[in-house]
């Protein structure tokens, strides 16, 4: 039973590190302050890198533990588990966009050198907003601790963060695009006088 319980709290804290890489990732991205945005995303790929051990762990001990029947191939293979196989799919889908979220953004440095890799970049690792909701779902239907209060407030407290730190960021961003319109105007303005004059 032990390892049961370690599994669930394992868990419910990858669900707690996606939401704080996820929340980082967002004010990451709309912050200007180039000292805060870097030591933000030094934070947001620590706070990956912790969800990714534990989501492993969470796996492993799942397979390993016989409280519930998670073969190897059930938990690698969406919805072929002998356990809730809905429900953990969800959790395997998400593992997987985690793991390609992941990687491409251990290769942003390399990536940046091309064009063309920078493009698909930014589409690929916001894949990231797909994982955390897969991460809730299969919470919800596959945990064992959805009934309690607790599990509600911290499903909660996660989805009211992650909607804040989305919000903000687009905010930001719409602010930014109106700075960049605001100065291309002015260089517009510029250069009809300059051409008036002449």
């Amino acid at each position: 039973m032990t390892l049961w319980f370690v599994a669930r709290a394992a868990g419910f804290m990858a669900m707690l590190g996606a939401t704080v890489a996820i929340c980082l990732g967002a004010t990451a991205s709309g912050s200007t302050d180039a000292t805060r945005r870097l030591l933000t995303q030094l934070a947001h790929r620590s706070a990956a890198v912790v969800t990714l051990s534990l989501l492993a762990l969470h796996a492993a001990l799942l397979v390993v533990d016989s409280h519930v029947a998670i073969s190897v191939p059930g938990a690698l293979v969406p919805f072929t588990a002998g356990y809730r196989a809905v429900a953990v799919g969800l959790g395997t889908l998400g593992m997987y966009c985690l793991v390609v979220v992941a990687i491409t953004g251990a290769l942003r440095g390399r990536l940046a050198g091309s064009a063309r890799a920078a493009r698909w970049w930014r589409p690929v690792h916001a894949i990231a907003y797909a994982v955390w909701p897969l991460a809730i779902l299969h919470g919800i239907f596959a945990g064992t601790d959805t009934g309690t209060w607790w599990a509600w407030s911290l499903y909660g407290g996660s989805a009211g963060a992650v909607v804040l730190a989305v919000w903000w960021r687009l905010v930001a961003e719409e602010r930014h695009l109106a700075g960049q319109v605001a100065v291309r105007r002015q260089q517009h303005r510029a250069l009809d006088s300059a051409g008036r004059r002449s």
